[in-house]
């Protein structure tokens, strides 16, 4: 895909009708599903995406607000719905947790 035209307000998702923009199922069922499918990724819809770009970005330190941003919605929602913690970091605040309670 291009964008199309060079003006600010132009789309980078055009339809057809480059006056409008393409409509969110058109750009995942002609480009983002059929090269998902290829390597056995289907079921990985926008959800997944807006998850695993919030965890990942909590995970490698990110800003709370700044990932928020990027993804369009509240902090509220970003660490609330969409912000997963890794196994491991599960893992390390329990480990963490144990060494501070039990006496060795």
């Amino acid at each position: 895909m291009r964008l199309v035209g060079d003006c600010p307000e132009a789309w980078v998702f055009a339809s057809e009708n480059p006056e409008r923009p393409m409509w969110k199922d058109n750009v995942w069922n002609r480009h983002m599903k059929p090269r998902l499918e290829k390597v056995g990724l289907e079921w990985a819809n926008f959800l997944v995406m807006r998850r695993t770009h919030a965890s990942l970005g909590h995970d490698a330190g990110i800003d709370p607000k700044v990932s928020a941003d990027q993804r369009g919605h509240g902090i509220g929602v970003a660490l609330d719905v969409y912000t997963h913690a890794s196994l491991g970091k599960r893992a390390e605040a329990a480990e963490r947790l144990e060494n501070a309670v039990l006496i060795r």
